[in-house]
């Protein structure tokens, strides 16, 4: 007789998933599941065939991260060119053995392989396609022999040749997302992630924006203002038309339209953002709360991730003096984002347990990312 509840280790068996990524799952609300008296986490067997069998949904999660198996040598040069603007974080191994290690969660977004045309990695690249798990991973091979521009051998799977250095080729894979993750063709007055659909959906699948207020949440707001020495604090959430305030210290109101928000500077870069003089910032001329009765001339903001690693939004500090940020300060500020972020992934826990939360299943192929 089967089993009706389930450990994590059997709901991933049953899903076809690593340990970890059932343990995402359950961390985002896509699981139902509860604890025992011991602590240990328990799934109902239907909900995992539910999730299964729903219709139009597809139970491969996809992170917000790119995973780079760099040619030899090559590794620190990617760290320094990354991905910009793409909206993924990334992590790059110099050989097969470490690069399995940063595959042992969630499947990533992107994955690049260099020198694929090496029989290691030639087999390793050949594993992946076949395997179901990787089916919503954009994976780009580079080979001595390959096309000079990008050549799709499936929607999912993108060569070309080998080229001189890192930054090039982030470059040639950059303008090739542009192609593919951008949310729509409109022009929009501020900058955007290249996975803004799957980070608005991320934003969505909180539910966080419009909740009601959190003491959690206020106080390390406050205690971003009180690290920082800055006036106004916020914890916000963009959407695609608006910025809302989870919590705020200094500042009236609850949100303002997204085109006022330097929050999305902080999203396309991906990392903390400091702009020192906002009145001397490009793209901000025309920026109403640089004008009276806001006069705002500082901003500095680090993101704040869901489970999954899409930036949802930003914990921010503003002044209304042109100043920078000590190196102590801008540590603070990150550790703070992260404090957030770890509280977040609580939060839609403990939804997930209380069952106010339906289970969901990311999918980036229908997400545009």
């Amino acid at each position: 007789m089967m089993k009706d509840i389930l450990t994590t280790a059997d709901a991933a068996e049953l899903l076809g998933v690593s340990i970890r990524t059932a343990q995402m799952w359950v961390e985002s609300g896509q699981l139902p599941s509860w604890k025992t008296p011991g602590g240990h986490r328990r799934i109902p067997r239907q909900s995992v065939l539910n999730l299964i069998e729903e219709t139009g949904q597809d139970p491969v999660v996809t992170s917000a991260n790119a995973v780079i198996l760099a040619s030899k040598g090559r590794s620190d040069d990617w760290l320094a060119a990354g991905l910009p603007g793409s909206g993924l974080t990334i992590d790059v191994a110099d050989n097969v053995e470490r690069l399995r290690l940063y595959l042992k969660s969630a499947p990533p977004t992107l994955l690049i392989v260099e020198g694929a045309g090496d029989p290691e990695r030639k087999k390793f690249v050949t594993a992946i396609s076949s395997d179901p798990r990787y089916r919503k991973t954009l994976v780009f091979t580079f080979t001595e022999k390959g096309a000079g521009s990008p050549a799709a051998r499936s929607d999912m799977r993108i060569q070309m040749q080998m080229l001189p250095t890192a930054t090039e080729a982030s470059k040639a894979i950059i303008d090739h997302l542009k192609a593919r993750l951008l949310e729509d063709t409109d022009i929009a007055a501020y900058a955007r992630p290249l996975n803004e659909r799957a980070r608005l959906e991320a934003v969505r699948r909180t539910a966080l924006v419009g909740s009601d207020p959190d003491g959690r949440f206020d106080s390390l707001v406050r205690l971003a203002a009180l690290v920082t020495k800055a006036p106004i604090a916020m914890f916000t959430l963009i959407t695609k038309d608006q910025q809302w305030f989870k919590a705020r210290v200094g500042f009236d109101g609850e949100g303002t339209s997204r085109d006022w928000a330097f929050c999305n500077e902080t999203l396309v870069a991906n990392e903390i953002t400091v702009l020192e003089d906002l009145s001397k910032a490009p793209g901000f001329e025309d920026n109403p709360t640089l004008e009276k009765p806001y006069g705002f001339r500082f901003y500095a903001g680090a993101p704040v991730r869901d489970p999954l690693g899409f930036a949802l939004g930003s914990i921010c500090v503003i002044d209304t003096k042109p100043r920078s940020l000590e190196h102590e300060e801008r540590d603070a500020l990150i550790t703070i984002a992260e404090a957030i972020s770890n509280l977040i992934r609580l939060t839609l826990t403990e939804a997930n347990m209380d069952g106010s939360k339906p289970p969901q299943v990311l999918d980036l192929a229908k997400s545009g990312g």
